[in-house]
């Protein structure tokens, strides 16, 4: 039988159920950890040492034997027995499917799936058998993403306000675990601070400023094409959390940055009156080399590498599990163009 989240919600507080079996399915893999993880914490006893392992699909599949022999004994010390199952990037659920089969009234199974194809035999067998429960999750869009934050705020007493938020979901994309880490790191950072409302400012200063100088380091080894020191740089922000779409924010400004000085040695300035127009103005120590990065990028080359990076922008917030590759192919196409 077909249900949604609100279902989950609802057997998570009631503490128990009479289900034979609850599939959580589908492309939000944070939500879908995070409901499942609540599902059992709130229908097995943490303390009940003989309480099954979870069981893995696969391993299910090459031995049934063990996993069909739980399900049909009784739960020591009475009472409902419940198994958690990892379906683990599988369709393949035939044991499980043929456990359904029985009458398995004392055992409910939890299935954690990932994404299942509208052919899939678990997911089309489930929708049709009676007391089952399949909920998919989607991936998340604007509107559950703000509700996200807004809630995950609110329950630390923190306020976020909309061009706050907006900031965060552009830096951090779509995925819903970037959203997770970067609200946690903002009200970490202002956990004893009085006023604990969020602006704009506040997040750009956690979220971008902290590795501004890292930044601006590959920015500029990018425009000089210093392809082996750019990915050296990258790997290093990766490491330490920054992700795709930051890197494609920092990009974007820079080389409108180069887009402004191009525009305005066009009208007719010279380089140093035309760098004189940019806002905040280059840092005295970094003249020299933005002045290179100009020789480098006349103003149809940054107009291309400002089509690229637009482009990349959508594809990391909408696709997060390429970012990081996204990121590297950008580093060696725009390296290799400040080149020629």
């Amino acid at each position: 039988m077909k249900g949604k989240q609100q279902d989950i919600s609802t057997i998570i507080n009631n503490g128990e159920t009479s289900l034979k079996c609850i599939l959580l399915y589908g492309p939000n893999s944070y939500l879908i950890n995070e409901l499942y993880n609540k599902l059992c914490d709130s229908l097995i006893d943490k303390n009940d040492v003989f309480a099954p392992s979870e069981f893995n699909i696969k391993e299910i599949s090459k031995n049934a034997d063990a996993f069909y022999n739980e399900a049909e004994s009784l739960a020591f010390g009475g009472g409902r027995k419940y198994l958690k199952i990892d379906m683990d990037n599988s369709e393949s659920a035939g044991p499980v499917l043929d456990l359904l089969k029985d009458d398995i009234k004392e055992t409910t199974l939890l299935i954690k799936g990932d994404v299942l194809s509208p052919r899939s035999n678990i997911r089309k067998s489930l929708e049709k058998l009676e007391n089952t429960l399949i909920v998919p999750f989607y991936e998340d869009d604007i509107v559950s993403l703000k509700k996200f934050i807004k809630e995950k705020a609110e329950k630390r007493n923190f306020s976020f306000n909309e061009s706050a938020i907006n900031s965060i979901i552009s830096m951090s994309g779509f995925e819903r675990s970037q959203i997770n880490d970067a609200v946690e790191r903002i009200m970490l950072y202002f956990e004893f601070d009085e006023d604990k409302k969020i602006d704009e400012e506040k997040v750009g200063k956690i979220l971008f400023d902290t590795n501004q100088g890292q930044m601006s380091e590959l920015c500029k080894s990018i425009c000089l094409g210093e392809t082996e020191v750019s990915q050296k740089i990258s790997e290093r922000l990766f490491l330490q959390g920054i992700t795709p779409p930051q890197f494609i924010s920092a990009l974007i400004i820079h080389f409108q940055k180069l887009h402004l000085v191009g525009l305005n040695i066009i009208s007719g300035q010279s380089v140093s009156e035309a760098m004189k127009q940019i806002k905040p103005p280059i840092f005295f120590k970094e003249v020299n080399a933005f002045k290179s990065q100009i020789k480098n990028w006349n103003i149809n080359k940054v107009d291309r590498a400002l089509e690229i990076l637009t482009e990349s922008d959508l594809l990391t917030k909408t696709k997060p599990g390429l970012g990081k590759s996204l990121i590297g192919n950008i580093i060696i196409r725009l390296a290799n163009v400040a080149k020629k």
